[in-house]
């Protein structure tokens, strides 16, 4: 195993939300990893390494040119400690009022691409068979050409489609955070080549609103290759392992090249955002059923508001998944 890690995100600290009329504490925060490379330095230190560098133009792999250069452009226009909110949805490229952009904010979202490039690039050359991502901000809630849900650029896509540059093999991505991954399925809707499932709250309820419903299963060629579990407030491991159990079935029977996680912690029954109760000993049985998948896999940070919480889901998931 492999993990990678990149101190910078410590530089990106955004302040603010506005939760409905008002303004809270964004809780998008450094910590939020820190605590899980903490916890995972203690077991796995010589499995650390670098982020690399790479061309900003696998960017365009996954994201519209004028979204891409909205953001650097916003970026550029704001001061040290200033925080921008969209005013004007459509024009401002970010689909809702708890993302802000910062000066670094497009700098920021790069250096966590390069994390997962990076992740992509080392299963791809066979290095190792599992990679974490310790990255932030996420990224599963940006799309083509919108941010949101405090994600700039989407990680999962374009590492996924990176690995496709460089195979033409066939990608499935596992989205296990609370909120449904609506960039990612955004991107892949239309893919025969990527097969998407995410399990998540449900969004009659839950952010982001707008998707993750059963009844989107994608569109023309990429019709029947993306999967929605919406589940119910307050369930537990029992019913979760046996949503995924159905997911891997449909993996296994897609039979991809690669595997892309998008984890998040806040289904940890102690996470302030989410709402389910999954534990410690449930995330290790998830990462055992998800070795039973054997080709690389890249597990790629999202979600996971509390940072102790964080910490235990990450270490129990790689127990699991090293057994």
């Amino acid at each position: 195993m492999k993990i990678v890690y990149d101190p910078r995100h410590m530089f990106y600290n955004p302040k603010s939300e506005f939760d409905r009329i008002k303004m809270v504490e964004n809780p998008e925060t450094p910590i939020r990893v820190e605590e899980i490379i903490k916890v995972l330095k203690l077991k796995y230190e010589d499995s650390f390494v670098k982020s690399r560098d790479f061309p900003r133009s696998y960017l365009y792999l996954a994201h519209d040119p004028d979204y891409i250069t909205w953001l650097k452009a916003k970026s550029k226009t704001l001061k040290d400690g200033e925080e921008y909110f969209p005013k004007v949805f459509g024009y401002d490229r970010i689909f809702d009022n708890g993302t802000p952009i910062l000066n670094n904010s497009f700098e920021m979202a790069w250096i966590s691409i390069k994390n997962a490039l990076t992740g992509a690039q080392i299963i791809y050359e066979n290095s190792d068979d599992i990679v974490y991502v310790g990255t932030r901000p996420p990224g599963h809630h940006a799309g083509l050409s919108m941010g949101g849900g405090y994600c700039y650029f989407n990680n999962t896509a374009v590492a996924a489609k990176y690995l496709q540059t460089k195979t033409n093999g066939f990608v499935a991505i596992l989205d296990l955070d609370f909120h449904h991954g609506n960039g990612t399925q955004e991107i892949f809707y239309q893919d025969v080549s990527t097969l998407f499932i995410s399990i998540h709250g449900n969004p009659s309820n839950n952010y982001p609103y707008i998707s993750g419903y059963e009844w989107e299963i994608g569109e023309n060629e990429g019709k029947g290759y993306n999967f929605n579990f919406p589940l119910e407030d307050g369930i537990g491991g029992t019913i979760y392992q046996r949503v995924l159990e159905k997911s891997l079935l449909e993996i296994e029977s897609f039979d991809p090249d690669y595997l892309l996680i998008s984890f998040g912690s806040d289904t940890h029954k102690d996470d302030p955002l989410g709402t389910f109760n999954l534990n410690k000993r449930d995330y290790e049985e998830i990462g055992r059923m998800i070795n039973q998948i054997t080709i690389p896999k890249l597990i790629l940070q999202e979600g996971g508001y509390n940072p102790i919480a964080n910490a235990e889901a990450v270490n129990s998931l790689l127990s699991g998944l090293l057994r």
